[in-house]
């Protein structure tokens, strides 16, 4: 079983690439928050909202077979 393939950052195909990019993206929008605000509280609230929808989101896929 592969754990990270070319073409997961389209539409992951496990749970592990699925976390991975979604940390990655919240990564990237949790910046961009602070170039624009500059403020400590909003660049964690993007972040805690990006980690929480992914792996919400990646239970879900989880349990419904999405992955499998």
């Amino acid at each position: 079983m592969d754990f990270l393939n070319w073409y997961d950052w389209i539409t992951p195909t496990n749970p592990f690439a699925a976390i991975f990019f979604g940390i990655i993206f919240t990564i990237i929008v949790s910046f961009t928050v602070w170039v624009d605000t500059k403020k400590g509280r909003t660049v964690g609230i993007a972040a805690l909202t990006g980690v929480s929808v992914t792996l919400i989101g990646v239970f879900i896929l989880n349990a419904v077979g999405f992955y499998g």
